[in-house]
C-alpha cells in the first residue's frame, strides 16, 4: 500500500502513534507506475511517480536510479541518473522519469543473465526518505541462448521484464526542517526505542540480492 501510515507497536492493543523527535513527511509516494515493460536491455527505463507534496518546500527533492549489477559486490552498482523536482506547493505531482540503461560492460558476464534489482530512491537535502525496490529478470529473446549463453554476450538480443507488481517500499524517518548543513541523518539515540529503524521498515538492497538467488516462488510485496 502506497498511503502513508502510522507506526503500529504493543504488545496488548495496538497503539497508532507517529513519532516526536521527528516531523512529519512532507512527500507522501501514492503510486509508482512501470512504463515501457518489458523491453529491450538497451532501452530506457520509465519510471511514472505519483506523489503529494503536503506542505510547501522551497527546495528540490530529488530522485536518483540504481541497478544492482552484481549480488557479489557493490561496486557494480550503477546511478543510472537522477532529477531535482521543486520548489513545490502543497498538491498532487505526477512525473515520468526516464533513465538511460545500464552500461552492460560494467556488468560481470555471469550476472548479465537472471534476476537482479533496481532501486527507485528520493532524496531531500540529501536525506533518503523513501526508497523503492523492483526484481528484475534478464534473459535472451531465444530459449537457444538462455539454454547455452554465447560468450561475448549478445546485448542486443536481452530483454528485461521488470516485476512491476512486487515493489519493496521503505520509507525512512528525517526530519525535513533541519538544516543542509547537520548530519544527514538523526542519532539513533533521538530515536524512541518502539520506532522502527529503516532496516524493519522494508528491505536493503542487499537483502533483496539474498532473496534473489531463492526466487521461487515470487514474495508477496512488502505493505506499509
Amino acid at each position: 500500500e502506497w498511503g502513508s501510515q502510522p507506526t503500529v507497536f504493543g504488545p496488548g492493543p495496538a497503539i497508532l502513534t507517529y513519532p516526536t523527535s521527528v516531523t512529519m513527511a512532507m512527500i507522501n509516494v501514492t503510486n509508482v507506475s512501470v512504463l515501457n515493460n518489458p523491453s529491450r536491455f538497451l532501452s530506457d527505463f520509465q519510471f511514472e511517480v505519483s506523489f503529494e507534496c503536503l506542505a510547501p518546500l522551497s527546495e528540490d527533492i530529488e530522485w536518483k536510479l540504481i541497478y544492482v549489477g552484481s549480488a557479489e559486490s557493490d561496486e557494480h552498482d550503477q546511478e543510472l541518473d537522477s532529477i531535482l523536482v521543486g520548489p513545490m506547493q502543497a498538491s498532487s505531482y505526477k512525473i515520468v522519469f526516464q533513465a538511460d540503461p545500464p552500461d552492460p560492460l560494467k556488468i560481470p558476464s555471469h550476472d548479465l543473465l537472471g534476476v537482479t534489482v533496481i532501486l527507485l530512491s528520493g532524496f531531500f537535502r540529501e536525506r533518503e526518505f523513501i526508497r523503492i525496490g523492483y526484481y528484475v529478470n534478464n534473459e535472451y529473446d531465444a530459449p537457444e541462448l538462455n539454454e547455452s549463453p554465447p560468450e561475448p554476450p549478445l546485448h542486443d538480443r536481452l530483454v528485461r521484464t521488470i516485476l512491476a507488481e512486487k515493489p519493496r517500499v521503505t520509507r525512512y524517518q528525517i526530519d525535513w526542517q533541519m538544516p543542509p548543513s547537520l548530519p544527514p541523518s538523526l542519532p539513533n539515540e533521538n530515536v524512541p526505542p518502539s520506532l522502527p529503524q529503516p532496516a524493519e521498515c522494508g528491505v536493503s538492497s542487499g537483502e533483496m540480492m539474498q532473496q534473489v538467488e531463492n526466487m521461487q516462488p515470487q514474495p508477496e510485496p512488502m505493505t506499509h
